[in-house]
C-alpha cells in the first residue's frame, strides 16, 4: 500500500489528534502541529489539512494569506476545516482545494482527504513492502 504524507495544523490539541488519528486509520502518515513553526521546515507533504491558524476574526485577505503560504511551503493541496463562519460563506474564494466546516463529519472528511489524494499524483509517497 502506498502512504501519503498529510500535515495537519490545528491550534486546538484536541482537534489536531482527532484529525492526525483520522488520517493514520485511513493509511498515511501525518505530521501534526498546534502551529506552522512547529513543523519541521524540511517536511515534505502530499496533502494539508489546517485550520485558519492565524485568524482570531475571519478576514479574507487574511485567510487568503494563510492558504498561500501553505502552498508555498507544501506545494500540495489545501483542505481548511474551520469554524469561521466568513470562511464557509465564500469557500470558492479563499484558494484552497476544499473548506469544510466544524464540527464536520468524520466520514466525510476521510472522502475528502481520501480523495485528493487518490486524484493527486503525489511525489511524497511513502512506499510499504
Amino acid at each position: 500500500m502506498e502512504m501519503a504524507r498529510v500535515v495537519v495544523l490545528d491550534d486546538d490539541a484536541s482537534v489536531a489528534d482527532l484529525l492526525k488519528a483520522l488520517v493514520e486509520e485511513s493509511g498515511h502518515t501525518t505530521i501534526a502541529a498546534r502551529d506552522l513553526a512547529q513543523v519541521p521546515a524540511d517536511t515534505q507533504a502530499d496533502l494539508v489539512v489546517s485550520d485558519l491558524l492565524p485568524l482570531k476574526a475571519y478576514r479574507r485577505d487574511a485567510a487568503l494569506a494563510w492558504v498561500q503560504q501553505l502552498r508555498d511551503r507544501f506545494a500540495a493541496p489545501v483542505i481548511l476545516v474551520t469554524g469561521h463562519g466568513g470562511a464557509l460563506a465564500e469557500p470558492d474564494r479563499l484558494g484552497a482545494d476544499e473548506v469544510v466546516g466544524k464540527p464536520f463529519d468524520v466520514d466525510a472528511l476521510i472522502e475528502i482527504v481520501t480523495g485528493h489524494l487518490e486524484r493527486r499524483p503525489a511525489p511524497h509517497i511513502l512506499k510499504t513492502p
